[in-house]
C-alpha cells in the first residue's frame, strides 16, 4: 500500500520484510534518485521513498516549502504504511534535514526509529531561519555548483523549466529552516561522509553527534555528494548494515560489489553525542571497530589485550580521536588488579587520557618512569584493507589491525608487563605510570595541552615511549640489534600549487595546472638530500656494522661512517640503503627526506581547472642540515614553475613556522647513561642474548618534545621484532604485528621494569 507522500518502487513484498528503510531525496531530486538501490537491500528490507509535491508523479502539485508541514505530512504517511515493522530512516544531502525533522515527529507520536541515517548533509545546526528570498539564479547557481546536472543543459529553456521549480522549492525550505528548534531525540545516529564530497567536508559530518542523545556513529564511503548514486552498494551498506534480523542480499553477495562495499565502507567508530553514558555502553560490535567497555581476558597477556584495544576504533581525523570507551575499558582492568587510574577529559567531548599509577615503595626519591602510550590511532579509510581493521584478526601468527603495530601492541606490551609485576606483588623504587594519551597522532589536546594545563600532575623522571626497533639478520629469523630512541626526527609541511587558467574540456591546452604539478611532483620526488648521519645515527650505524653478519653490509656501513667528504658518503651510504633489509627505515634515518601526502584539483567535470596543488612533508634529523637552507634549495630546483611555501600554524610567518622547527631540532638528545636506560639494555640480554643494544635516532615524531624540553629523559622502543613490510604497513593497509614477537617483547618490557624492583 502507497501513501501520496510515499512510494514502494519495484516488485517489493513489504509483509516479508522485518524493516521498513525509508528514503529523503537531496535538493531537488524525488525517490528514482534511489533506483539502483533496489536489487541491493539487505534481505528483511523494504525501501520507501518520499515523493513530495512539485516533481515525480506529483509534478502538477504545489511545493511544500515549510518543513513543519513537510515533515507532519511524511510523518503521517510513515505511520501508514508502517505495519509494525522496524523504521529506518535515509536522508542525503538536504534529505538529511527532512528526515530527522520526520524523525522528531514519529518519536513525539510514540512510533519508534531503530536508526537515523544521514548520508553527506549538513546538520540542522548550520540552520538559522534567516534565509533570503530564493531567486531563480540562486537554483540555476546551486544546480551548476554541485553538479545536479551538465551546465550544458541548463541552457536549454524547456530543461530548465522542468529542473529549477523542485530545486528553488527545496533551497526555500532550507532557508526557512530553523534546525535549534525542537528537542534533541533519543535515537541510534549514523553520519555518512564521503571521501570526496567538496561541499559537505568531514568535519560538517562529525558534528551530527551534537544532535541526538543516542548513540552516534561516523561512516565513510568513497565517493562524492552524491555518492548514494555513484557508489550506492556502499552507502547501503553504512546505513543498514547491523539491523537485527536482515542478510546482505543475494545479489550483493555474489555480485561484483560485494568486495567494494568491505574495502570502501569503514567505520569511524562512536562519536561524542550528547549522552556520555549512551556513547560509552552503547558500542556496537566488533564489525563497526567501537568494542565493548569490559575485557574478560588475561590482562598479563598482551595478545588479549591488544586485540581489545584494536577492537576499540579509536580514529584521529584530525581534530583528536573519542577514546573513552577504551580508557573505561583500561580503568577495569587496572582497577581488578588494585591499581589507581583517572580519567581526564579535554575540551572535545570523548577525548580523555588515561592514567594507572603504581605507587613505589619507601622513600619518594626518585621521579615516575612513565610509561606513554597513545590510544589514538590513524584513520583506516582510502586504501584497500584485505581484513576488517578494527577486528584484531589473528592469521598465520599476525596480528591484523589498525594500532597493532602504532600502536596498540607497545600499549599492551606496558600493559601487560606492568600487571604482570602487580600480580606478584612488586614493589619498584619509584612510582610506574601508564599514560594512554588521546590525541598523539593529530590533534589539539595531546601531551603538550595536558602538561601545560595540568603542571606538576605527572612530574616525570623518565618516560618510554614508541620508538626504536628490534632487527632481524638477513635470514629474517636471528634477532640482530635492538635500539632505544633518544631523539626524533621533526617534519615541515610544505604546498606546492601550479596555475595556469581554466577553460572547457573542449579546448584543451599545453601547460595544463594538473600537467605542470605532476611534472613538478616528479622532479621533486627524484630529489635527494645527502646522507648526513648525527651523533645517534652514527653511533646506531657503527653497531649495526658489528652487529651483521652480512660481510658487505658491514663494510659499507664502515666505508659511510669514515668518508671525509660529502660524495664520498652520499656513494657508500646509498650502498648501506640499497643492501639494508629495511632500506626505507635506513634511509630515513640518515637524511632529510621528502613524502607526499595529498593532491587537489578540479572541482567539475567539463571544466579544466586553473590550479592544481599537493602537500608534502619534509623531515629533518637533529643536528644535520637547516630546514630554511632545504627549502631554498628546492625552491631553486623548481624555479618558476610552481610556488613552494612552507604551512605553519594560524597566523605564523614562514620565518616563525621556520624558527620554531629549528628550535624542536636544537633539543638535546635524551642522556642514556640513566638508569632506565641501563635496565633496558639489561633486558634486551636477558631477552635476545647476544644482540646489539644501542641508542639510536627515531625516523619519526613522537609526543617526546614537551619533555625533552625539560631535560627529561625520553626514550623511544617497539621492543618486538620487525620486519621491512610490517615496517611499511605502519600506517598503512593491512597492518600487523607477529603474535611470537608481541609476547617476547612484552618480556622485555617486564624484565626491564624488573631491574628497578626493590624486592628483586
Amino acid at each position: 500500500m502507497n501513501s501520496p507522500w510515499l512510494t514502494l518502487p519495484g516488485e517489493q513484498r513489504p509483509d516479508a520484510t522485518s524493516t521498513l528503510a525509508v528514503c529523503f531525496a537531496p535538493t531537488g531530486a524525488h525517490g528514482s534518485t534511489f533506483a539502483s538501490w533496489h536489487d541491493g537491500l539487505p534481505e528483511g528490507v523494504a525501501l520507501a521513498c518520499v515523493v513530495p509535491p512539485g516533481r515525480g508523479t506529483r509534478v502538477d502539485e504545489e511545493p511544500v516549502t515549510d518543513m513543519a508541514a513537510y515533515a507532519d505530512a511524511v510523518a503521517a504517511g510513515i505511520r501508514e504504511l508502517r505495519a509494525g515493522r522496524r523504521l529506518v530512516l535515509i536522508g542525503v544531502s538536504l534529505g538529511a534535514l527532512l528526515a530527522y525533522e520526520t524523525c522528531r515527529r514519529l518519536l513525539d507520536s510514540e512510533v519508534p526509529v531503530a536508526r537515523l541515517c544521514a548520508v553527506a548533509g549538513q546538520c540542522p545546526a548550520d540552520f538559522h531561519g534567516r534565509g533570503e528570498e530564493v531567486t531563480v539564479e540562486d537554483a540555476r547557481a546551486f544546480v551548476a555548483g554541485t553538479g545536479l546536472t551538465d551546465p550544458e543543459l541548463l541552457a536549454d529553456p524547456e530543461f530548465e523549466e522542468v529542473l529549477l521549480p523542485p530545486v528553488m522549492a527545496d533551497l526555500r525550505l532550507a532557508a526557512g529552516y530553523d534546525g535549534r528548534r525542537g528537542a534533541v531525540p533519543q535515537v541510534e545516529l549514523r553520519a555518512v561522509w564521503a571521501t570526496e564530497d567538496p561541499h559537505v567536508p568531514e568535519v560538517t559530518v562529525r558534528r551530527w553527534a551534537e544532535w541526538t542523545r543516542g548513540a552516534c556513529t561516523l561512516l565513510s564511503v568513497e565517493g562524492g555528494h552524491y555518492a548514494h548514486q555513484e557508489n550506492p552498494a556502499a552507502v547501503i551498506a553504512a546505513c543498514l548494515d547491523g539491523l537485527p534480523g536482515t542478510r546482505p542480499s543475494r545479489r550483493s553477495v555474489l555480485g561484483a560489489g560485494a568486495t567494494a562495499v568491505a574495502s570502501t565502507v569503514l567505520g569511524l567508530g562512536a562519536v561524542a553525542s550528547a549522552a556520555p553514558a549512551a556513547r560509552a555502553d552503547s558500542a556496537p560490535g566488533t564489525g563497526s571497530g567501537t568494542g565493548g567497555a569490559s575485557f574478560d581476558g588475561d590482562p598479563t597477556d598482551p595478545v588479549d589485550l591488544a586485540v581489545a584495544m584494536i577492537r576499540h576504533n579509536t580514529s584521529n581525523p584530525g581534530d583528536g580521536a573519542v577514546t573513552l570507551p577504551l580508557a573505561r575499558m583500561l580503568q577495569g582492568i587496572f582497577r581488578s588488579a588494585g591499581v589507581a587510574t583517572e580519567i581526564v577529559p579535554t575540551p572535545k567531548d570523548g577525548n580523555v587520557h588515561f592514567f594507572a599509577r603504581v605507587p613505589g615503595s619507601g622513600p619518594a626519591t626518585k621521579k615516575p618512569l612513565v610509561l606513554l602510550g597513545h590510544s589514538d590511532v590513524v584513520p583506516a579509510i582510502g586504501d584497500r584493507w584485505e581484513t576488517d581493521p578494527f577486528a584484531g584478526d589473528i592469521e598465520d601468527g599476525k596480528l591484523y589491525g589498525r594500532g597493532s603495530l602504532d600502536m596498540k601492541g607497545v600499549n599492551a606490551a606496558f600493559v601487560a608487563a606492568l600487571l604482570r609485576h602487580v600480580r606478584e606483588g612488586a614493589a619498584f623504587d619509584r612510582d610506574i605510570v601508564f599514560w594512554s594519551d588521546c590525541d598523539e597522532e593529530q590533534g589539539p589536546y595531546g601531551v603538550r595541552w595536558f602538561l601545560t594545563e595540568h603542571p606538576g600532575k605527572v612530574a616525570a623522571g623518565a618516560v618510554i615511549t614508541e620508538g626504536g626497533w628490534v632487527l632481524n639478520q638477513r635470514d629474517g629469523t636471528t634477532p640482530m640489534i635492538a635500539s632505544l630512541t633518544c631523539n626524533d626526527k621533526r617534519s615541515l609541511l610544505l604546498r606546492l600549487e601550479t596555475a595556469s587558467y581554466a577553460t572547457h574540456t573542449s579546448k584543451p591546452f599545453s601547460g595544463q595546472a594538473v600537467i605542470r604539478l605532476g611534472e613538478v611532483l616528479d622532479q621533486l620526488g627524484q630529489w635527494r638530500a645527502h646522507i648526513r648521519p648525527n651523533a645517534l645515527s652514527r653511533q646506531y650505524f657503527a653497531e649495526l656494522a658489528r652487529a651483521t653478519t652480512d660481510r658487505h653490509f658491514a663494510e659499507a656501513l664502515r666505508e659511510m661512517l669514515d668518508a671525509r667528504t660529502d660524495r664520498q658518503r652520499d656513494r657508500a651510504g646509498e650502498r648501506v640503503v640499497r643492501l639494508s633489509e629495511t632500506p626505507e627505515l635506513h634511509n630515513a634515518m640518515l637524511r632529510t627526506t621528502l613524502a607526499f601526502t595529498a593532491a587537489r584539483s578540479g572541482y567539475y567535470p567539463s571544466i579544466v581547472p586553473g590550479t592544481a596543488t599537493a602537500e608534502f612533508r619534509a623531515a629533518f634529523l637533529p643536528g644535520a642540515e637547516d630546514p630554511g637552507r632545504v627549502v631554498a634549495e628546492l625552491r631553486s630546483l623548481i624555479g618558476n614553475r610552481a610556488t613552494l611555501s612552507v604551512v605553519g600554524n594560524p597566523g605564523e610567518s614562514e620565518q616563525q613556522a621556520l624558527d620554531r622547527l629549528r628550535g624542536y631540532l636544537a633539543t638535546p638528545d635524551s642522556d642514556y647513561d640513566t638508569d632506565v636506560f641501563r635496565a633496558w639494555r639489561s633486558a634486551v640480554r636477558r631477552t635476545h642474548p647476544g644482540v646489539r643494544a644501542t641508542a639510536c635516532q627515531f625516523e619519526a615524531v613522537t609526543s617526546a618534545v614537551p619533555f625533552r624540553e625539560e631535560n627529561i629523559p625520553v626514550y623511544g622502543m617497539y621492543p618486538f621484532t620487525v620486519n621491512r613490510d610490517m615496517l611499511k604497513r605502519m600506517h598503512g593497509t593491512d597492518e600487523h604485528i607477529g603474535v611470537d614477537a608481541l609476547r617476547q617483547g612484552t618480556e622485555t618490557v617486564y624484565q626491564l621494569l624488573a631491574g628497578l624492583r626493590t624486592d628483586a
